[in-house]
């Protein structure tokens, strides 16, 4: 026959079950909101590091633009044709202009606190305008000496375009 002691001991038995079950849903249930958050914080992430990606995209298309008339101008000089020299003007302000997306870059760097990608980014923006200085409309001609620097330069900003885009990829994706 069933004794008191029986019903007592199977009611605690029962009541312990109860108890780590519950607790068990509590872990559960705080581990799972745990882990969307980081979901979340990591989607969030990704996609500042894409708008990142889209500014420098944007910046270094204008770039190139001005690079193609200031290539064709460096070879010219002053038998460039006048309307070719006002498209490089206007692409010139247009790259000054789109510099505000790289800034904007820059500081969502920081906030993220990637320093080293920002420092890199900073140095490209720097040779691009290092570059702007250097080849414009309004300049006569150049000498042997300019053109090789400018050469150099070139070289330089494709340089740090393809490193800056090689370590916000591996921030991007982070290997396992």
């Amino acid at each position: 026959m069933i004794t008191l002691e029986m019903i007592d001991t199977g009611v605690k038995i029962a009541g312990g079950v109860l108890v780590s079950a519950l607790i068990f849903w509590l872990y559960l249930r705080r581990h799972r909101t745990l882990d969307q958050k980081i979901v979340e914080d990591v989607r969030k992430r990704r996609e500042l590091l894409e708008r990142v990606a889209a500014n420098v995209g944007r910046v270094h298309h204008v770039y190139q633009q001005y690079l193609g008339l200031a290539t064709e101008f460096t070879r010219y000089g002053q038998q460039w044709p006048r309307t070719r020299r006002e498209e490089m003007s206007r692409v010139g302000q247009e790259l000054a202009d789109v510099f505000r997306e790289l800034t904007e870059a820059e500081s969502t760097l920081l906030l993220l606190g990637e320093k080293k990608l920002e420092r890199t980014l900073r140095i490209y923006g720097s040779k691009i305008v290092n570059l702007r200085r250097q080849v414009h409309a309004e300049k006569q001609q150049f000498s042997g000496e300019e053109m090789h620097v400018i050469d150099e330069v070139k070289k330089e900003i494709s340089q740090l375009r393809e490193s800056f885009f090689d370590n916000l990829s591996s921030r991007y994706m982070p290997r396992a």
